[in-house]
């Protein structure tokens, strides 16, 4: 058993005093103004030692965001950490890529294991022979869809979402159980949900195929495709989706649905944070600072806006504690 982990999970055990509380979250819920919400997350720490002026959200958030990934990458002992950290690259390679097309001031993610700029670069030229061979792959398809009549921003996210999961399950290793399991998940609910938008669109089977992500577990759904909706809640009432599905299908919308996978995903890593050997107590911190953002954003939407509590409490999350 390698002890690599114990020193950082140590570090983790120590930051969880900075994490929300469900007293905080509640404090925030009850904020009746813009005013009141931004004063309540700076009070939490979030955005702390930042110069962030007043009201500033988009700037606070993104402090959190940046730092969530910075956080990813000072913890990241002889990559164990770099898939999550890829999901980074490649929502950046989508973003530098639809800028080079249209002309538009990128909005970039956080950096992952690369800088924003050079993947851009990789776009203008090639990508280097030491970056994985999915990347390099997805970086030429790109390039080659670049020269087309049309470009289509579908088919530039399908390349992109494609490279990153086959990227990351060639990656992991067979003793990466819970890695394997959430990336599992992550591949067959995305399924599941560009299913049901696709359905609810009238959308073709061959653009549902175009954009299904191989290595999870339900490669059932391109063949049911035609097939009523019944078909899909037969078929997954027997898989941990099953209940999602159902109640997904029968309501006639996704927000549940996107809220239990996020909250079983966290729970995979959550279910195992004392384990300081292995990588839980890492994972798990950082799958909270990413929901806590989720969270802080759609409780300042809902302000924004008006929403009933009762509205913005059915899309919250899960949190650490």
């Amino acid at each position: 058993m390698s002890d690599k982990f114990v020193y950082q999970n140590a570090r983790v055990k120590s930051m969880e005093s900075t994490l929300f509380s469900s007293q905080s979250v509640g404090r925030l819920l009850d904020c009746t103004s813009t005013d009141a919400a931004f004063k309540a997350l700076t009070d939490m720490g979030f955005g702390s030692g930042a110069s962030v002026a007043d009201g500033n959200f988009d700037a606070l958030f993104g402090v959190e965001e940046a730092r969530a990934a910075e956080f990813l990458r000072e913890f990241n002992a002889d990559g164990a950490l770099d898939v999550f950290l890829a999901e980074y690259d490649f929502l950046n390679l989508k973003t530098a890529f639809k800028s080079s097309i249209t002309g538009k001031k990128p909005t970039e993610a956080p950096n992952g294991s690369y800088e924003f700029d050079e993947i851009k670069g990789w776009l203008a030229q090639d990508a280097k022979t030491d970056v994985p061979a999915h990347f390099v792959s997805a970086v030429s398809e790109l390039k080659s869809l670049a020269q087309s009549e049309t470009v289509s921003p579908h088919k530039a996210d399908c390349i992109v979402d494609k490279a990153l999961y086959a990227y990351i399950f060639s990656t992991l290793k067979k003793s990466a159980r819970l890695e394997r399991r959430y990336f599992t998940i992550k591949a067959d609910c995305a399924n599941i949900g560009a299913f049901l938008r696709c359905k609810r669109l009238g959308l073709s089977k061959a653009y549902f195929i175009e954009g299904f992500i191989e290595g999870g577990e339900l490669d059932f759904l391109p063949s049911i495709y035609d097939a009523s909706l019944d078909a899909l809640k037969e078929k997954c009432k027997r898989t941990e989706y099953g209940d999602w599905v159902i109640k997904a299908v029968d309501d006639g919308n996704l927000v549940g649905f996107e809220v239990a996978v996020d909250d079983a995903l966290l729970k995979l890593f959550k279910d195992e944070k004392n384990d300081l050997f292995g990588i839980a107590p890492i994972v798990a911190f950082y799958l909270t600072k990413v929901t806590q953002i989720r969270v802080a954003k759609l409780a300042v939407a809902g302000i924004k806006n008006g929403v009933d509590q009762a509205k913005i409490k059915e899309r919250m999350r899960e949190l650490y504690a």
